[in-house]
């Protein structure tokens, strides 16, 4: 559909697969929307991608032919074609997609939306159904949209599978959708098993058991808070793993404003270098009295009101850090036991009323557990991705 993001889309849908070692290419049949063909361009020359198009030649089922005959000699094993947007009352472009569908005989149509229509979403997936056999759907503009969930929701109704989401503008920001996670997410737990995998991925062994112990405690000592700050500051292993849970991520990193963010991470620890080891390593709260507090301020030449701050932000992340506790650690790809033991009976209780509703209530979350269960459809839809298909 117009205005999505699918060309976007369809160069982080490729780039994604590079990564895993496949051997894409991008074709450019949008003849219609001025700009389309140098957009696409300018994505794929940055993502090293090969890529097809034409300025002269309007017929988007020519150029669609074209391109995948010429990838498919050149042994592309995953060719994507980018097709005109279109709306669901404008016939002439519907057919036009189910022509281009028949020359290419495409393995796989993907439908890309932007959440930010809400529920609107079921009428426009209907349509896209209705005329082309979808195999799958890829919702952009996940990044905080207050509609993204009714969107989801109302694709999980036309029983079609979501399998990306878009989570912002840049190549990366790109992930697998999978229901769980997502909802623990929207919870704010956190993509728990997303987090677990990161920790393999990223954390060498040896300092991985001591990492999940510390999580699995759930206590949360200052020390610990200088030695995540550490880490964030650095970004290295630990610094990625810890960027993902929700209360670090968001509010202590917010996307555009990480320079800010370090120097009152920076603040913070000056206070803290202030600090004895008794205030370092205690979890009693009641600790922290009026003349510490001061004495830390003086120490570090800061106003007690940013001791205060910081304090606060120890108490906040402390909160976070506690859901951890009892954490099970699963062996690699595995969900964590949280995860796995949600149901949409035990979700509508936690959740928040006006979430609930903007899911598409009780209802809209049902059909959102339901399409993914247990993420068997995900790997069942991956194995047709990867059904050595062409395009």
């Amino acid at each position: 559909f117009s205005g999505s993001g699918k060309t976007t889309t369809c160069t982080k849908y490729a780039y994604y697969h590079q990564k895993k070692g496949w051997k894409p290419a991008l074709v450019c049949a949008d003849t219609f929307r001025a700009g389309a063909f140098d957009q696409l361009k300018q994505n794929a020359t940055k993502a090293k991608i090969p890529f097809y198009g034409s300025y002269m030649e309007s017929d988007p089922v020519k150029i669609a032919e074209e391109g995948v005959e010429r990838f498919k000699k050149e042994n592309c094993d995953l060719i994507i074609v980018d097709t005109s947007g279109r709306h669901k009352q404008e016939a002439a472009l519907f057919e036009e997609m189910r022509q281009v569908a028949e020359a290419t005989k495409p393995d796989l149509v993907i439908f890309v939306m932007d959440s930010s229509i809400g529920q609107a979403a079921f009428d426009q997936a209907q349509a896209f159904k209705q005329s082309v056999a979808v195999g799958a759907v890829i919702v952009t503009k996940m990044d905080g949209h207050a509609k993204g969930g009714g969107a989801l929701s109302a694709v999980a109704a036309t029983k079609s599978p979501v399998i990306f989401i878009g989570t912002g503008e840049h190549m990366d920001e790109f992930e697998v959708f999978d229901v769980k996670p997502f909802v623990s997410r929207l919870l704010g737990m956190g993509d728990l098993s997303g987090f677990m995998d990161k920790i393999q991925e990223v954390v060498p062994m040896d300092q991985q058991p001591e990492l999940l112990q510390m999580l699995s405690e759930g206590t949360f000592t200052l020390r610990i808070m200088y030695e995540q700050f550490q880490n964030l500051l650095k970004m290295g292993p630990i610094g990625q793993v810890f960027s993902m849970l929700p209360g670090f991520s968001s509010e202590l990193m917010p996307k555009g404003r990480e320079k800010e963010s370090q120097a009152k991470i920076k603040r913070y620890m000056t206070m803290m270098d202030s600090m004895t080891n008794e205030e370092l390593d205690s979890t009693n709260p009641k600790l922290m009295n009026e003349s510490r507090m001061m004495r830390i301020a003086r120490g570090s030449g800061r106003p007690l009101r940013d001791v205060m701050e910081m304090l606060d932000e120890y108490k906040r992340l402390a909160k976070v850090w506690s859901k951890m506790k009892g954490l099970k650690i699963p062996k690699k790809g595995e969900m964590s036991a949280l995860s796995r033991n949600m149901n949409a009976q035990h979700m509508s209780k936690v959740l928040p009323p006006q979430m609930l509703k903007q899911i598409g209530g009780m209802g809209g979350l049902q059909s959102l557990m339901k399409q993914m269960g247990g993420g068997k459809d995900m790997k069942d839809m991956m194995g047709m991705l990867g059904g050595g298909g062409d395009n």
